[in-house]
C-alpha cells in the first residue's frame, strides 16, 4: 500500500501535461501511486499518458467526458494511500513537495487538509501567493475566497472516508471552495509557509475559459458563508463584497466609507454568531482594508488616516517598515509627486 496517492484529472492537457507529470515522478519522496484520470482527452496529451511506463502510474481513461468533479471523485474512490495529494495537469510540483507535506501531516495528527504557498507561472510579473498557514486564519478567509491552492493540497484519506467527503457533481466550477466551506466544521486546515507548487496562469486553463461561470460559482459560495454569519446583504453590499474578494480595490472616499461600514457589519455579525475566530476574522478584514487604502494612496495623507481610523487596524500587527513605506508614499503624493 503506497503512503500517498497523487490524483490528477485531465481533459486535453495540451503542452503542459508532460511537465506536470514529470514533476511528480521526480519527487524526492518515492512511496506513492499516481492516479491519472484521462477524461476523454482528444489531444496529443492522451498519447503521452498512455505511453507512460513508470510502475507507480495508474491510468484511468474515460471514453466520454465526465467532468472534473466526477473524475476527482473517481480518483478518491480508487486511492489506496494513507494520504491523497492533488495535482493539476498544468502546474508543477517542486521536488520536495510530497516529502514536506508527509512530514507535516505525520507530525500534526489534528490537520486534515494541508496546502502550500505557490508561485505563478505565465504572468509577465510573477506573484507569490502567501496564504494564511493556521486553521483559524484559513477558515476566516472563506467569507471571501478559498485560501488553499487546490493543486497543492494533501488530505488524509481516513478523513475523506470517515466523512464521505466528495466533490459536488453539480458544482462545475470552484469545486474545492465549495467542498471546504461545506465541510469546514468537520475538518482542520493548514498551509505550509513555503512555495512548493508553481501555479500556471494561461488562457486555456479552466479559470480563464470559464471565468464567468467560475465567478458565479464563487459568489454563490460566498453568499452561503455570509448568511452563516447571520447577514442578508443588500445588492450593493454583495457587489462590493465580491469586488473585494477579487482584490478589486474601491476608488476614492465615496467607496472606502461603504466598505468600512460593510466590514463593521460583518464583524458585528461574527461577534454574535462566533462563526469564525474573532482575532482571525479581524486579521482577514484588516488585510483587505490595508490593500484598499494602499490602492488609494493618491489621496495622500488622507489615505493613511483612513487606514488609521479603522477600528481594528492593529489586528495584523503590521511592521514598522510597511507603515513607514505607506507614510512615505502618502507624503510624496501630498507633495504632488507621482500620478493618480
Amino acid at each position: 500500500m503506497p503512503e500517498v496517492s497523487v490524483v490528477m484529472a485531465v481533459h486535453d492537457g495540451g503542452p503542459y501535461i508532460r511537465q506536470a507529470v514529470e514533476s511528480i515522478l521526480a519527487q524526492s519522496f518515492r512511496d506513492f501511486e499516481f492516479l491519472i484520470i484521462d477524461d476523454a482527452s482528444k489531444d496529443s496529451g492522451s498519447n503521452f499518458l498512455s505511453g507512460l511506463t513508470d510502475e507507480r502510474v495508474r491510468l484511468i481513461a474515460h471514453s466520454h467526458q465526465a467532468g472534473l468533479s466526477r473524475s476527482l471523485n473517481e480518483g478518491i474512490q480508487e486511492a489506496k494511500g494513507k494520504y491523497l495529494a492533488r495535482m493539476d495537469h498544468d502546474d508543477i510540483s517542486l521536488s520536495d513537495r510530497l516529502q514536506k507535506q508527509v512530514n507535516f501531516l505525520d507530525a500534526h495528527q489534528d490537520v486534515d487538509v494541508l496546502g502550500t504557498w505557490a508561485r505563478t507561472l505565465g504572468l509577465a510579473r510573477e506573484q507569490t501567493w502567501r496564504y494564511p498557514i493556521v486553521d483559524e486564519d484559513i477558515r476566516s478567509e472563506f467569507a471571501f475566497n478559498s485560501s488553499l491552492v487546490h493543486s497543492s493540497v494533501m488530505l488524509r484519506t481516513a478523513t475523506l472516508e470517515r466523512l464521505q467527503l466528495r466533490y459536488d457533481d453539480s458544482t462545475l466550477r470552484a469545486q474545492d471552495y465549495e467542498l471546504w466551506t461545506r465541510e469546514e466544521s468537520q475538518i482542520r486546515f493548514a498551509n505550509l509557509g513555503s512555495v512548493l507548487i508553481r501555479y500556471r496562469v494561461h488562457a486555456d486553463q479552466v479559470g480563464s475559459r470559464y471565468a464567468v461561470e467560475q465567478q458565479a460559482a464563487a459568489e454563490k459560495i460566498r453568499l452561503r458563508e455570509i448568511e452563516r454569519l447571520g447577514v442578508k446583504p443588500t445588492t450593493d453590499e454583495f457587489n462590493l463584497h465580491n469586488r473585494i474578494s477579487r482584490w478589486e480595490s474601491p476608488k476614492g472616499r465615496a467607496e472606502l466609507w461603504p466598505l468600512q461600514h460593510w466590514f463593521l457589519k460583518l464583524r458585528a455579525a461574527n461577534q454574535t454568531s462566533q462563526t469564525y475566530s474573532m482575532d482571525a476574522f479581524d486579521r482577514t478584514l484588516e488585510r483587505r482594508w490595508w490593500a484598499a487604502c494602499k490602492a488609494n494612496i493618491w489621496l495622500g495623507l488622507e489615505a493613511r488616516q483612513i487606514y488609521r481610523d479603522f477600528p481594528f487596524r492593529g489586528a495584523a500587527q503590521r511592521g514598522f517598515l510597511e507603515k513607514a513605506q505607506l507614510l512615505a508614499k502618502a507624503i510624496l503624493r501630498e507633495l504632488g509627486w507621482g500620478r493618480r
